[in-house]
């Protein structure tokens, strides 16, 4: 195992920007390296004190980010023992607003993949069935809103992810409607993904619209076609990425 991580470069300060935490540095290093398999699940990484002299930061810096990491779901601290890299599944695996599900195994991470793919398949047909003047102008704004996201990843990411919900909430169906927001930060992390690899930023616009007109002229059977097309072309990127 590889456990000589660089030094982390301390942000520097820009107006009307929250200058970033050491901390925060040093967790979203390491979980950078939990996420490219320099660590690895049961993996048992270096003493505090020795990571506070690698990275160049205080010992109190590598427990605030040992800290952030727990509570990401990423490292189990034992007691006695050390600090370990979490062993992550589709059972058990903690979604937080990051890059968790990337984190799974490439057979459990296509199950995953491939469960978005069957859920969201029919709720786009259920959508076509019952979708009412609210629920088209609720994946309309949402597709606007994806259209002029062009600022941030995350501000891109979060447009993305809430057209997907408006068409749950369109389908009409609570329990569907549940589904995908239970699932909303797994949904995030993939989402996430296929934005950072999207050699044109703009294809998941045009699919999206041509979805959205799918769904405001009732055809269920184009719909179907194009979310599922729409899909494998995201799980492609994932898939290429975990390789």
């Amino acid at each position: 195992m590889n456990t000589k991580p660089a030094k982390p470069t301390t942000p520097k300060a820009k107006s009307k920007t929250k200058p970033t935490k050491i901390y925060e540095e040093v967790a979203r290093h390491i979980k950078r390296m939990i996420e490219d398999g320099v660590l690895a699940p049961g993996d048992k990484l270096p003493p505090m004190t020795e990571l506070a002299k690698q990275f160049g930061v205080s010992r109190a810096a590598v427990r605030e980010a040992f800290s952030s990491l727990v509570g990401m779901g990423l490292i189990d601290l034992r007691h006695g023992e050390g600090t370990f890299v979490q062993r992550i599944d589709v059972q058990t695996m903690i979604i937080e607003p990051m890059n968790a599900a990337l984190l799974l195994g490439r057979s459990n991470l296509r199950d995953l993949l491939e469960m978005r793919r069957l859920l969201e398949t029919g709720t786009v047909q259920a959508a076509c069935e019952r979708r009412t003047e609210e629920g088209l102008l609720r994946i309309k704004q949402a597709l606007e809103g994806q259209e002029t996201a062009r600022h941030t990843l995350e501000e891109q990411v979060a447009c993305d992810l809430q057209f997907h919900i408006a068409i749950a909430e369109a389908s009409g169906n609570n329990v569907l409607l549940n589904l995908m927001n239970t699932l909303s930060e797994a949904l995030r992390s993939t989402l996430r993904a296929t934005h950072e690899t999207a050699a044109d930023p703009e294809a998941s616009i045009r699919e999206h619209r041509l979805l959205y007109e799918a769904i405001a002229a009732g055809d269920a059977k184009r719909a179907a076609l194009l979310i599922h097309a729409h899909l494998e072309h995201g799980e492609r990127q994932i898939l290429v990425r975990k390789t």
